[in-house]
């Protein structure tokens, strides 16, 4: 790997020490007696606070119920003075307000995932109540002993965790932010950033923007949830994917609904199961022919037997990367609750049509939050229906919400951004799909930390460019240099270049690190990077260009 040869400042005295982070984070965590949030995410978790010192809190890690991939934000409300504590104040937001907030992207299930909050949230010496608020994302946490009061009287009441300059008292959680009764004794799971005194906070972040040329996407998909659109928005609705032999025209749809019939096969009353479907005739699809189509009874449909990670949490992630071309109404459903509908089965003509019955979201009972749709394959053409007719807005205390619509070929597709159903006017998907020229960093941009720039997707064996400056473009086609399509998302006029290769060079490589020093003066510094990588059958100029990554040095 090469090292930037870009000097940012001089280096100059960061932070006065702490004994930052505060954790109550464990290395395992028994079955017994940790509990996951699994319904609509928008819970609170609840502990106080006592510092001890005036501090900056910059930032949290956060352990969730959730597979890697998946997206969030986590909200700290703090009690307004002179109030001390939570206890009592729960269903009183009026007392609270909101210091700062961060998005938060999943690790997996219980591992640490990063919150940079923004602004940085000042205290002083004193007790607070916190509030940390969980939306789009479900968090985990941890029984307590039992104790009413949070902490009151050291080690033996409830969860205490303490260092020099901090006091945590646990605590209790409560489904529906500031508005539903509270449980008993819970522990917040996470890791308190901070640091000493009121000093300057910035976010560190590396923030893609742009795209690269010249991709092309061979996948769709939208996402329905409790924070909207809900999976209501689907009810009378219709989709049709046109098979074009190497893609589908993706169109509003005008098929029906064809109730299944007393010959229709009813799949295994089975919870997370996967059941193989032989078809009397073969379906075509981009990529290939099946005669056995697959059935994961949480919505996916696959041409081949696939393992579809974590396939009770719908995500993004997952849907694009999946193994075997798979067409999606993904949820978690449970056709072995009790009361539930079946998966059904049958063949009318040329159409293989798979209905989810009525079937129950998991688990949830007594609770009714059925879903009714179905997805038929016409052999005779290779086109795919969606037709959805009352997807279930019920969400219960412990209902998984999330669902997500969409196709994607097997193997891993670049991105395109989510359709909405309820407007979009068509869309053409391409099999096999162009993965763009793609560049990434990593770690967080902090003082003191070397981000590394990675470039991928490159195409053949050759070299490039990786420019970074200090001024962004808005993206401006480069067309008028013989490379149509491709984008120019950095300034290089004053810009610093470093050469990149897969040719096995010594000295050279794929990824070119930047060091930062470690001065508080360079907080909130930003730099622009883009790569442009030499490919002389792309077009007439010989190039393709990546997305651009901004970086904004930050202290946490």
């Amino acid at each position: 790997m090469k090292k930037f040869p870009l000097v940012l400042a001089l280096a100059l005295p960061a932070f006065a020490g702490a004994q930052s982070p505060l954790s109550t984070l464990q290395t395992t965590y028994p079955a017994s007696t940790t509990y996951i949030w699994t319904g609509c995410p928008s819970p609170n978790l609840f502990f106080n606070l006592v510092v001890n010192t005036p501090i900056t809190i910059q930032g949290l890690d956060v352990a969730l119920n959730a597979p890697v991939g998946p997206e969030g934000t986590v909200e700290v409300w703090i009690t307004n003075p002179p109030i001390t504590t939570y206890v009592g104040n729960e269903l009183n937001q009026a007392a609270w307000t909101m210091r700062g907030s961060g998005s938060v992207t999943s690790a997996g299930f219980a591992l640490p995932a990063r919150v940079t909050l923004t602004p940085g949230i000042q205290l002083q010496a004193g007790t607070y109540g916190v509030a940390i608020r969980y939306i789009g994302i479900r968090p985990l946490f941890w029984l307590g002993n039992g104790t009413a009061v949070p902490g009151g009287g050291g080690p033996t009441t409830n969860q205490y965790y303490q260092n020099a300059e901090l006091t945590l008292l646990a605590g209790t959680t409560q489904g529906l932010a500031f508005a539903s009764a509270v449980f008993s004794s819970y522990v917040w799971l996470g890791s308190i950033h901070y640091a000493l005194g009121t000093v300057p906070h910035t976010a560190a972040t590396n923030v893609k923007y742009g795209s690269g040329c010249y991709a092309t996407n061979g996948s769709f998909y939208q996402r329905f949830s409790c924070s909207g659109p809900t999976p209501a928005a689907l009810n009378g609705r219709s989709l049709t994917m046109v098979y074009l032999g190497n893609g589908y025209a993706l169109t509003p749809g005008s098929v029906t609904y064809i109730a299944p019939s007393a010959a229709a096969a009813a799949l295994p009353a089975t919870d997370e199961a996967e059941t193989p479907i032989s078809l009397t005739n073969p379906m075509i699809y981009p990529g290939g022919a099946t005669q056995t189509l697959y059935v994961n009874h949480n919505g996916i449909i696959s041409a081949a037997a696939n393992t579809v990670p974590s396939s009770r949490f719908p995500n993004i992630l997952s849907l694009l990367n999946v193994p075997q071309t798979a067409w999606f109404s993904w949820h978690d459903y449970n056709p072995a609750e009790v009361g539930s509908g079946l998966i059904k089965f049958e063949e009318v003509g040329q159409l293989a049509i798979f209905t989810w019955d009525d079937v129950e979201s998991r688990p949830d009972q007594p609770t009714v939050n059925r879903c009714r749709f179905q997805i038929q394959f016409d052999t005779a053409t290779g086109n795919v229906n969606y037709v959805w007719q009352t997807m279930s807005a019920v969400i219960g205390s412990n209902t998984s919400d999330d669902h997500i619509i969409g196709f994607s070929p097997g193997g891993p597709s670049p991105d395109p951004g989510p359709i909405d159903i309820s407007t979009f006017l068509g869309a053409l998907l391409t099999v096999p799909e162009v993965l763009p020229l793609k560049l990434d960093a990593s770690p967080s941009p902090v003082i003191g930390a070397t981000v590394d720039y990675t470039t991928t997707n490159e195409t053949g064996i050759n070299v490039g460019v990786l420019f970074m400056g200090l001024a962004s473009l808005p993206g401006i086609d480069l067309g008028i240099i013989g490379a149509p399509g491709c984008l120019a998302h950095v300034d290089i006029t004053g810009a610093v270049s470093s050469v990149i290769s897969n040719l096995g060079v010594p000295g050279l490589s794929m990824t070119v690190q930047l060091p930062i020093p470690a001065s508080t003066p360079l907080l909130g510094f930003q730099l622009f990077a883009q790569t442009v990588w030499l490919d002389p059958v792309a077009n007439p100029f010989g190039i393709l260009t990546s997305n651009g990554v901004r970086t904004t040095v930050g202290s946490f």
